[in-house]
């Protein structure tokens, strides 16, 4: 153990973390990687509130005429005393008692400052105003962390919508088309519950990795055990792990089988 050492205070630092923390994330974004936590956010926020709606709706726009997108759900909105969730570096809508997926608050920002350098959030609380907050490259390029929220003309109570412009690395309708099939793997739990997923306005089809392709000797082999990510909670894991048919024929020449672990998150 250190010695006790008499000390002097000689000033306080400021701990404020810099803006440029936002840039930093870019490099690590792509377009499904920034609209994951887009949709992990509203999943989250739909947990978060205790007065849900009965089909949590997640509606994405990808315009590859105009590179513009925009995400909007039905998740609860955000209140104005919630406002800074959607800004302070760090902060967090979760509590020790609610079962998240992402990280509410935090992967919002970063997604949209890292998929574009416009970033305008509409968002109105059921009973409250409605409000709306711009992340520009003018206000990151700033050492000061205020930022203006508005009240706006009212928006559809219980909503949140994020538009998101000046985009840093272009897309295609090819990328569109993608992106549709990822988020139907990623999101199919959800969706087969109820979560509606659309795309410009088409219904994303919940995907599985069902395509077994083994020898009868080789069939998948199933785990499941449990984890404790966090005290007090408890998470139950099923891991199915063999042989599929995971390729496109026209993409790709190679027909061998590929070994795919699926997944199941069951919430503790």
């Amino acid at each position: 153990m250190a010695g006790v050492v008499r000390k002097t205070e000689l000033e306080t630092i400021n701990g404020t973390p810099e803006k440029r923390l936002f840039l930093s994330i870019i490099s690590d974004y792509d377009l499904k990687t920034g609209l994951c936590e887009l949709v992990d956010n509203a999943l989250d926020l739909w947990i978060k509130n205790a007065k849900k709606p009965t089909k949590l709706e997640i509606q994405i726009t990808l315009d590859a005429v105009r590179q513009l997108i925009k995400v909007k759900d039905n998740a609860g909105g955000v209140g104005q005393k919630q406002l800074r969730l959607l800004v302070a570096p760090g902060a967090s809508g979760g509590s020790d008692n609610q079962n998240i997926i992402g990280i509410f608050g935090v992967g919002g920002k970063r997604a949209g400052v890292a998929l574009g350098e416009r970033v305008e959030i509409r968002t109105r609380e059921k009973g409250g105003k409605s409000l709306q907050l711009d992340i520009t490259n003018e206000w990151l390029e700033h050492e000061d962390w205020e930022l203006p929220a508005y009240e706006i003309p009212n928006i559809e109570a219980g909503t949140t919508t994020v538009y998101i412009s000046q985009l840093r690395q272009p897309f295609s309708e090819s990328d569109v088309d993608r992106i549709r099939t990822e988020l139907g793997e990623v999101y199919g739990w959800f969706i087969r519950e109820g979560c509606q997923i659309t795309l410009n306005s088409v219904p994303i089809a919940a995907s599985d990795f069902n395509g077994w392709a083994y020898p009868s000797d080789f069939v998948p082999r199933k785990a499941t055990f449990n984890i404790t990510p966090a005290d007090g909670k408890a998470l139950e894991v099923t891991i199915t792990a063999g042989l599929i048919h995971d390729r496109d024929p026209v993409a790709e020449n190679d027909v061998t089988p590929v070994s795919h672990p699926a997944i199941t998150r069951v919430r503790g």
